[in-house]
Order: structure tokens, then C-alpha cells, then sequence
């Protein structure tokens, strides 16, 4: 680190000490600290989540961008494990959805969650993140996204982007209590997976995850626009709110509701 020398000179001097008589202090216990932080991403057999998502998505056209905002329930549920070619158990987590409390619920996909001693991975639409890594602090960042390719195109409102490029996970909590939904937990995490923001493009990925819970809130906000690119360019270019000035792309909150186990 920088200045680590002038650091110590320093903190030496505050204190009045001979830094001679030094305190030998108990190493950390690495393994031990990330068990601990294995809560915040909890998988056992019966395990449910219940997320409302409020999304709206942006679709151009020519008389101008459509709006179209809705309301989905989607359940999480852990049903099976095998053991996958490495030895680690893998999770099957099967998530059903429906639009209100009064429908049944609809199987919409099949996904896998697993639990290293380093690292916790999930599948969401087939694509395989790096949600977590073991032990965290405050100045934890990584690639959750190194097995997606930055450039890949995924189609929302038949409109072709590229969501994934730019993206840096970076802890900006750790163990600190939060009120989430009609919940409050005594440990939770956030992270943000990406905040890029240019004339043309938004990015914008946050999450926050309680201990013994797992996830219990997402914010994204995925949208981009032409709108700066105008000849001559508008004069409130910078100024205007992307909810204003997007053409495509979608945003969503999503909060857990209710969890347990079947």
C-alpha cells in the first residue's frame, strides 16, 4: 500500500509510543469469518423466497416510447442438490410467478444456486453470475459477471442490447440493519454490481442481501437512448431524467415479501 511507512510513523507519533513495544494482536481466522458471511447467502432443501417486482418497460416507436408498467410475483423455491463433477453440492431452485394473489402459480424456469468455500454462484436465465465471494469487508470487489461475455445482446420489448458490459461488484455495506419491505434484518449486505451512466446508455445494478435470508432487494435500471444524439443537441441533454429520456430498456425493484420453508 502507499505511505504504509509514513502511516505508521504517524500513528506512532499520535499515540506518544515506542513503536519498538509493539502488541502482537491473534491473526484473523479467514476461514472462520467466511463461514460466518456463508448466512448471507443461505441454501438448504425447502428454502423460499416470495419477491413482488415492479418493473416498467420501454419500447420506442416512432409516435414515441411506450410505458409499460407491471406488477409480478415470482416464488423461489430450493427443491433438490446433487453433487456436481467438482465434488460441491449444487441446488435446483425452481421459480414460479403470477400476476396477483388470487392465480396459481406458474412454473417459469428451472435455475441452480451453489455454495463454495470461496465464492457463492447463481443461474438466472441461463446465465451463470458470481454473486458473492468469501470473506468480505467493506473493500471487497470482483468480476460477477467473468463467465457472461460483456457484449452479449439479450432482447427486451424485441429491442436487442447489450446489458453486461462495465460491470464491477463492489461491497458498500457489511453487517449493518436495514428495514426492507415489511421486514427488518439485523445484518444485511450491498453490493452494487454496476453504476455507468453516459449520454447513451444507463446501468444500474444494486442488491442487498440478509443474513440467514439470502436476497431480500434488487434495484436495476437498464436503459438506453438516443435522445442526446439529436443535431443540434438538446439543451437539457444532462439534466433530463432518464425515466423522460429512455427509448429502451426496462427498470424493476424487486423485495422480498415473504420466505420460509416448505
Amino acid at each position: 500500500m502507499r505511505n504504509s511507512g509514513l502511516s505508521v510513523l504517524l500513528f506512532c507519533g499520535l499515540l506518544l509510543a515506542d513503536c519498538g513495544q509493539r502488541e502482537t494482536l491473534p491473526p484473523v481466522d479467514v476461514d472462520s469469518e467466511a463461514k460466518v458471511q456463508y448466512a448471507y447467502f443461505p441454501l438448504y432443501i425447502g428454502q423460499y423466497q416470495v419477491y413482488q417486482i415492479d418493473s416498467v418497460v420501454y419500447d420506442f416507436a416512432p409516435a414515441g416510447t411506450s410505458k409499460r408498467a407491471s406488477t409480478t410475483f415470482a416464488k423461489e423455491i430450493v427443491t433438490d442438490s446433487l453433487l456436481d463433477n467438482t465434488g460441491t453440492l449444487r441446488y435446483t431452485v425452481e421459480r414460479y410467478e403470477r400476476a396477483n394473489a388470487t392465480q396459481p402459480w406458474q412454473l417459469t424456469s428451472i435455475e441452480t444456486a451453489q455454495r463454495t468455500s470461496d465464492q457463492a454462484i447463481r443461474t438466472e436465465n441461463n446465465l451463470r453470475f458470481l454473486k458473492l465471494i468469501f470473506p468480505m469487508d467493506r473493500r471487497s470487489e470482483w468480476d460477477g459477471n467473468r463467465w457472461i461475455d460483456p457484449d452479449r445482446e439479450i432482447s427486451i420489448a424485441d429491442e436487442r442490447m447489450r446489458p453486461f458490459s462495465n460491470w464491477r461488484y463492489e461491497v458498500d455495506s457489511i453487517d449493518v440493519p436495514a428495514k426492507v419491505g415489511p421486514f427488518s434484518y439485523d445484518s444485511t449486505l450491498f453490493i452494487t454490481e454496476v453504476d455507468e451512466n453516459n449520454v447513451v446508455e444507463l446501468r444500474l445494478s444494486r442488491v442487498r442481501y440478509a443474513k440467514g435470508k439470502g436476497l431480500v432487494w434488487r434495484e436495476q435500471r437498464i436503459l438506453d437512448s438516443q435522445y442526446c444524439n439529436r443535431t443540434p443537441p438538446p439543451t437539457d441533454c444532462a439534466t433530463k431524467p432518464w425515466e423522460e429520456k429512455a427509448e429502451r430498456g426496462y427498470t424493476l425493484t424487486q423485495t422480498m415479501i415473504e420466505y420460509g420453508r416448505e
